[in-house]
Protein backbone atom coordinates (compact mmCIF):
# COMPACT_ATOMS: atom_id res chain seq x y z
CA UNK A 1 0.00 0.00 0.00
CA UNK A 2 1.82 3.18 -0.99
CA UNK A 3 -0.35 5.36 1.33
CA UNK A 4 0.63 4.12 5.26
CA UNK A 5 -1.90 2.86 6.95
CA UNK A 6 -2.05 0.71 10.49
CA UNK A 7 -5.89 0.74 9.93
CA UNK A 8 -5.89 -0.77 6.62
CA UNK A 9 -7.86 -4.06 5.70
CA UNK A 10 -4.68 -6.55 6.56
CA UNK A 11 -3.91 -8.77 3.50
CA UNK A 12 -4.84 -12.83 3.16
CA UNK A 13 -8.15 -14.72 3.28
CA UNK A 14 -9.72 -12.90 5.97
CA UNK A 15 -12.94 -10.82 5.41
CA UNK A 16 -12.45 -7.13 6.57
CA UNK A 17 -15.85 -5.36 7.53
CA UNK A 18 -17.66 -3.82 4.20
CA UNK A 19 -20.10 -0.66 4.24
CA UNK A 20 -22.22 -0.43 1.38
CA UNK A 21 -22.96 3.33 -0.06
CA UNK A 22 -25.65 3.68 -1.88
CA UNK A 23 -26.77 6.95 -2.63
CA UNK A 24 -30.80 6.99 -4.63
CA UNK A 25 -33.09 9.93 -5.41
CA UNK A 26 -36.68 8.39 -6.12
CA UNK A 27 -36.58 5.00 -8.45
CA UNK A 28 -38.06 2.64 -6.51
CA UNK A 29 -37.97 -0.30 -8.33
CA UNK A 30 -34.43 0.01 -9.52
CA UNK A 31 -33.36 0.35 -5.72
CA UNK A 32 -35.02 -2.96 -4.76
CA UNK A 33 -33.37 -4.46 -7.51
CA UNK A 34 -30.01 -3.28 -6.56
CA UNK A 35 -30.63 -4.27 -2.69
CA UNK A 36 -32.16 -7.41 -3.29
CA UNK A 37 -28.48 -8.11 -5.42
CA UNK A 38 -26.80 -6.89 -2.21
CA UNK A 39 -28.87 -9.20 -0.13
CA UNK A 40 -27.56 -11.96 -2.15
CA UNK A 41 -23.78 -11.43 -2.39
CA UNK A 42 -21.60 -13.89 -0.95
CA UNK A 43 -19.63 -12.52 1.17
CA UNK A 44 -19.77 -13.09 4.73
CA UNK A 45 -23.56 -11.61 5.68
CA UNK A 46 -22.35 -11.20 9.12
CA UNK A 47 -19.26 -9.08 7.38
CA UNK A 48 -20.98 -6.15 5.71
CA UNK A 49 -24.00 -4.04 6.10
CA UNK A 50 -25.66 -1.16 3.77
CA UNK A 51 -26.44 2.04 4.17
CA UNK A 52 -28.83 3.63 1.79
CA UNK A 53 -28.41 7.68 1.65
CA UNK A 54 -31.88 9.33 0.44
CA UNK A 55 -30.92 12.29 -1.48
CA UNK A 56 -34.28 14.35 -0.62
CA UNK A 57 -36.75 11.85 -2.48
CA UNK A 58 -40.58 12.56 -3.09
CA UNK A 59 -40.94 8.60 -3.29
CA UNK A 60 -41.30 6.49 -0.21
CA UNK A 61 -37.68 4.50 -0.50
CA UNK A 62 -38.47 2.20 2.58
CA UNK A 63 -40.61 -0.52 0.20
CA UNK A 64 -36.89 -1.47 -1.68
CA UNK A 65 -35.16 -2.37 1.29
CA UNK A 66 -35.00 -6.67 2.21
CA UNK A 67 -37.82 -6.78 4.62
CA UNK A 68 -36.53 -8.08 8.27
CA UNK A 69 -32.58 -8.10 7.04
CA UNK A 70 -31.02 -5.82 9.58
CA UNK A 71 -27.92 -5.01 7.47
CA UNK A 72 -29.92 -2.47 5.52
CA UNK A 73 -29.95 1.26 7.03
CA UNK A 74 -31.57 4.45 5.09
CA UNK A 75 -30.57 7.35 6.46
CA UNK A 76 -32.03 10.57 4.70
CA UNK A 77 -30.16 13.50 3.48
CA UNK A 78 -31.94 16.59 2.62
CA UNK A 79 -29.29 18.64 0.67
CA UNK A 80 -29.19 17.74 -2.75
CA UNK A 81 -26.87 15.76 -4.83
CA UNK A 82 -25.15 12.65 -5.01
CA UNK A 83 -21.63 13.23 -3.78
CA UNK A 84 -23.38 14.76 -0.30
CA UNK A 85 -25.15 11.99 -0.14
CA UNK A 86 -22.50 9.47 -0.40
CA UNK A 87 -21.28 11.63 2.48
CA UNK A 88 -23.78 11.68 4.51
CA UNK A 89 -23.70 7.54 4.41
CA UNK A 90 -20.32 7.09 4.76
CA UNK A 91 -20.02 8.95 8.04
CA UNK A 92 -22.45 6.26 9.08
CA UNK A 93 -20.41 3.32 7.60
CA UNK A 94 -19.23 1.23 10.52
CA UNK A 95 -17.45 -1.56 8.19
CA UNK A 96 -13.51 -1.13 7.39
CA UNK A 97 -14.10 -1.12 3.89
CA UNK A 98 -16.45 1.34 2.20
CA UNK A 99 -17.88 -0.18 -1.28
CA UNK A 100 -20.08 2.99 -3.55
CA UNK A 101 -22.13 2.13 -5.87
CA UNK A 102 -25.49 3.49 -7.08
CA UNK A 103 -29.08 2.93 -6.81
CA UNK A 104 -29.83 1.63 -10.08
CA UNK A 105 -26.56 -0.69 -10.45
CA UNK A 106 -27.07 -4.65 -10.14
CA UNK A 107 -23.78 -5.41 -8.42
CA UNK A 108 -23.04 -8.97 -9.32
CA UNK A 109 -23.12 -11.61 -6.68
CA UNK A 110 -19.80 -11.92 -6.13
CA UNK A 111 -18.99 -7.79 -6.46
CA UNK A 112 -18.07 -7.40 -2.85
CA UNK A 113 -15.41 -10.79 -2.43
CA UNK A 114 -13.63 -9.86 -5.64
CA UNK A 115 -13.16 -6.31 -4.37
CA UNK A 116 -12.10 -6.98 -1.50
CA UNK A 117 -9.62 -9.68 -2.75
CA UNK A 118 -8.14 -6.74 -4.66
CA UNK A 119 -7.27 -4.96 -2.06
CA UNK A 120 -6.00 -7.27 0.49
CA UNK A 121 -3.39 -8.86 -1.96
CA UNK A 122 0.28 -8.70 -0.85
CA UNK A 123 1.15 -5.44 -2.37
CA UNK A 124 -2.35 -3.58 -1.92
CA UNK A 125 -3.78 -0.85 -3.47
CA UNK A 126 -5.01 2.53 -2.14
CA UNK A 127 -8.27 1.83 -3.58
CA UNK A 128 -9.99 -0.69 -6.76
CA UNK A 129 -12.42 0.62 -9.37
CA UNK A 130 -14.11 -2.88 -10.71
CA UNK A 131 -15.61 -2.81 -14.47
CA UNK A 132 -19.29 -1.32 -14.83
CA UNK A 133 -21.14 -3.38 -17.61
CA UNK A 134 -24.27 -1.62 -19.68
CA UNK A 135 -26.89 -3.99 -19.83
CA UNK A 136 -29.29 -3.15 -22.85
CA UNK A 137 -32.70 -2.63 -23.51
CA UNK A 138 -33.45 -5.09 -26.17
CA UNK A 139 -30.69 -7.81 -25.07
CA UNK A 140 -27.01 -8.14 -25.40
CA UNK A 141 -26.74 -5.53 -28.31
CA UNK A 142 -27.05 -1.20 -28.36
CA UNK A 143 -30.42 -0.40 -30.94
CA UNK A 144 -31.09 3.46 -29.80
CA UNK A 145 -28.66 6.67 -30.62
CA UNK A 146 -28.60 6.84 -26.90
CA UNK A 147 -27.34 3.48 -26.04
CA UNK A 148 -24.85 3.28 -28.99
CA UNK A 149 -23.63 6.68 -27.71
CA UNK A 150 -23.60 5.14 -24.12
CA UNK A 151 -21.39 2.16 -25.57
CA UNK A 152 -18.93 4.49 -26.58
CA UNK A 153 -19.12 7.37 -23.87
CA UNK A 154 -20.69 5.75 -20.91
CA UNK A 155 -18.47 3.60 -18.33
CA UNK A 156 -14.95 2.89 -19.34
CA UNK A 157 -14.05 2.43 -15.89
CA UNK A 158 -10.37 0.61 -17.23
CA UNK A 159 -9.38 3.92 -18.78
CA UNK A 160 -11.02 5.86 -16.01
CA UNK A 161 -8.85 4.00 -13.75
CA UNK A 162 -5.32 3.40 -16.01
CA UNK A 163 -5.50 6.57 -17.61
CA UNK A 164 -7.30 9.08 -15.76
CA UNK A 165 -6.72 7.82 -12.27
CA UNK A 166 -10.14 8.05 -11.25
CA UNK A 167 -13.12 5.66 -10.68
CA UNK A 168 -16.44 5.84 -11.34
CA UNK A 169 -18.59 5.82 -7.62
CA UNK A 170 -20.75 3.56 -9.50
CA UNK A 171 -17.72 1.26 -8.54
CA UNK A 172 -15.78 1.90 -6.21
CA UNK A 173 -14.11 0.35 -2.93
CA UNK A 174 -11.52 1.67 -0.69
CA UNK A 175 -10.28 0.96 3.23
CA UNK A 176 -12.76 3.39 5.36
CA UNK A 177 -9.75 4.76 7.01
CA UNK A 178 -8.15 5.94 3.69
CA UNK A 179 -11.28 7.55 2.31
CA UNK A 180 -10.79 9.29 5.73
CA UNK A 181 -7.46 10.35 4.96
CA UNK A 182 -8.30 11.28 1.31
CA UNK A 183 -11.31 13.37 2.77
CA UNK A 184 -14.78 13.22 1.46
CA UNK A 185 -15.93 13.90 -1.99
CA UNK A 186 -16.81 17.84 -3.16
CA UNK A 187 -20.11 17.89 -1.60
CA UNK A 188 -20.97 21.19 -4.33
CA UNK A 189 -20.21 19.16 -7.43
CA UNK A 190 -23.44 17.49 -9.14
CA UNK A 191 -20.77 15.57 -11.82
CA UNK A 192 -17.33 14.40 -11.96
CA UNK A 193 -16.83 14.17 -8.07
CA UNK A 194 -15.22 11.19 -8.16
CA UNK A 195 -12.55 12.50 -10.85
CA UNK A 196 -12.05 15.28 -8.15
CA UNK A 197 -11.70 13.30 -5.47
CA UNK A 198 -9.37 10.69 -7.29
CA UNK A 199 -6.73 13.24 -8.09
CA UNK A 200 -6.76 14.06 -4.72
CA UNK A 201 -5.79 10.11 -3.89
CA UNK A 202 -3.07 10.66 -6.64
CA UNK A 203 -1.53 13.73 -5.35
CA UNK A 204 -1.23 11.61 -1.93
CA UNK A 205 0.52 9.01 -3.63
CA UNK A 206 -2.19 7.03 -3.51
CA UNK A 207 -2.92 4.01 -5.70
CA UNK A 208 -6.03 2.89 -7.73
CA UNK A 209 -6.09 -0.37 -9.24
CA UNK A 210 -8.65 -1.80 -11.75
CA UNK A 211 -10.68 -4.97 -10.72
CA UNK A 212 -12.16 -6.40 -14.04
CA UNK A 213 -13.92 -9.48 -12.01
CA UNK A 214 -15.54 -7.12 -9.71
CA UNK A 215 -18.42 -6.02 -11.47
CA UNK A 216 -21.77 -4.25 -11.10
CA UNK A 217 -24.38 -4.31 -14.18
CA UNK A 218 -25.88 -0.81 -15.25
CA UNK A 219 -28.81 -0.02 -16.95
CA UNK A 220 -28.85 1.38 -20.38
CA UNK A 221 -29.92 4.83 -20.91
CA UNK A 222 -31.59 3.98 -24.04
CA UNK A 223 -34.08 7.32 -24.94
CA UNK A 224 -32.94 10.90 -25.64
CA UNK A 225 -34.53 12.06 -22.46
CA UNK A 226 -32.44 9.82 -20.85
CA UNK A 227 -29.68 11.33 -22.58
CA UNK A 228 -30.60 14.86 -22.42
CA UNK A 229 -30.43 14.98 -18.33
CA UNK A 230 -27.15 13.12 -18.22
CA UNK A 231 -25.74 15.48 -20.87
CA UNK A 232 -26.51 18.46 -18.96
CA UNK A 233 -25.37 17.28 -15.38
CA UNK A 234 -21.92 16.11 -17.06
CA UNK A 235 -21.80 19.50 -18.52
CA UNK A 236 -22.54 21.63 -15.57
CA UNK A 237 -19.75 19.49 -13.36
CA UNK A 238 -17.20 19.32 -16.10
CA UNK A 239 -17.74 23.51 -16.45
CA UNK A 240 -17.00 23.36 -12.47
CA UNK A 241 -14.69 20.86 -12.27
CA UNK A 242 -12.21 23.63 -14.76
CA UNK A 243 -12.47 25.80 -12.32
CA UNK A 244 -9.99 23.75 -10.63
CA UNK A 245 -6.69 23.35 -11.14
CA UNK A 246 -6.19 19.85 -10.32
CA UNK A 247 -9.23 18.49 -12.80
CA UNK A 248 -9.12 21.40 -15.07
CA UNK A 249 -6.38 19.31 -17.90
CA UNK A 250 -9.44 16.58 -18.25
CA UNK A 251 -12.07 18.91 -17.87
CA UNK A 252 -9.89 20.71 -21.10
CA UNK A 253 -9.79 17.25 -22.92
CA UNK A 254 -12.98 17.32 -22.52
CA UNK A 255 -14.10 20.68 -24.17
CA UNK A 256 -11.43 19.68 -26.97
CA UNK A 257 -13.77 16.08 -27.86
CA UNK A 258 -16.98 18.35 -27.51
CA UNK A 259 -15.45 21.05 -30.46
CA UNK A 260 -15.49 17.87 -32.84
CA UNK A 261 -19.12 17.50 -32.77
CA UNK A 262 -18.89 18.86 -36.10
CA UNK A 263 -16.95 16.52 -38.08
CA UNK A 264 -18.23 13.45 -35.89
CA UNK A 265 -20.66 12.09 -38.74
CA UNK A 266 -17.32 11.82 -40.67
CA UNK A 267 -14.75 9.99 -38.13
CA UNK A 268 -17.93 7.63 -37.47
CA UNK A 269 -18.79 6.98 -41.06
CA UNK A 270 -15.02 5.68 -41.41
CA UNK A 271 -14.84 3.74 -38.36
CA UNK A 272 -15.15 0.54 -37.77
CA UNK A 273 -17.55 0.51 -35.47
CA UNK A 274 -21.04 0.25 -34.94
CA UNK A 275 -20.82 -1.60 -38.33
CA UNK A 276 -24.49 -1.81 -39.36
CA UNK A 277 -25.27 1.77 -40.98
CA UNK A 278 -28.17 2.49 -39.49
CA UNK A 279 -26.62 2.16 -36.11
CA UNK A 280 -23.94 4.48 -37.54
CA UNK A 281 -26.38 6.94 -38.20
CA UNK A 282 -27.90 6.61 -34.81
CA UNK A 283 -24.87 7.06 -32.95
CA UNK A 284 -23.63 9.77 -35.01
CA UNK A 285 -27.20 11.58 -34.43
CA UNK A 286 -26.98 10.89 -30.69
CA UNK A 287 -23.26 12.16 -30.41
CA UNK A 288 -23.67 15.44 -32.40
CA UNK A 289 -27.03 15.98 -29.93
CA UNK A 290 -24.81 15.28 -26.76
CA UNK A 291 -22.29 17.82 -28.46
CA UNK A 292 -24.67 20.27 -29.13
CA UNK A 293 -26.37 20.38 -25.68
CA UNK A 294 -23.00 20.51 -23.66
CA UNK A 295 -22.21 23.83 -25.97
CA UNK A 296 -25.29 25.43 -25.41
CA UNK A 297 -25.10 24.43 -21.48
CA UNK A 298 -21.20 25.84 -21.60
CA UNK A 299 -22.13 28.73 -23.41
CA UNK A 300 -25.55 29.50 -21.10
CA UNK A 301 -22.70 29.01 -18.01
CA UNK A 302 -20.48 31.53 -19.00
CA UNK A 303 -22.92 34.31 -19.59
CA UNK A 304 -24.19 33.41 -16.15
CA UNK A 305 -20.83 33.57 -14.93
CA UNK A 306 -20.30 37.14 -16.47
CA UNK A 307 -23.49 38.36 -15.39
CA UNK A 308 -22.78 37.77 -11.94
CA UNK A 309 -19.24 39.28 -12.15
CA UNK A 310 -21.01 42.17 -13.57
CA UNK A 311 -23.49 42.24 -10.73
CA UNK A 312 -20.91 42.29 -8.24
CA UNK A 313 -19.09 44.54 -9.82
CA UNK A 314 -21.59 46.81 -9.72
CA UNK A 315 -22.37 46.69 -6.46
CA UNK A 316 -18.37 47.03 -5.06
Amino acid sequence: MTLPDPAAPSAGPRHPTVTVVVPVYNDVARLRTCLAALAAQDYPADRFDVVVADNASTEDLRPALPAGDGRFTLVLEPRRGSYVARNTAARRATGEVLAFTDGDCIPRPDWLSRAVAALTVDDPPDAVGGDINILFRDGSRPTTGPELYETVEGFDQERFVTVTHFAATANLVVPRATFERVGDFNAALKSGGDLEWGRRLQELGGRLDFAADAVVDHPSRPSWRDLTHKTVRITHGLVDLTENPETAGFARDSWHNTKQTFTVWIRIWQAPWPEERGAKLRFAAARSYAGLLELGVRARRRLTDRARARRAGASG
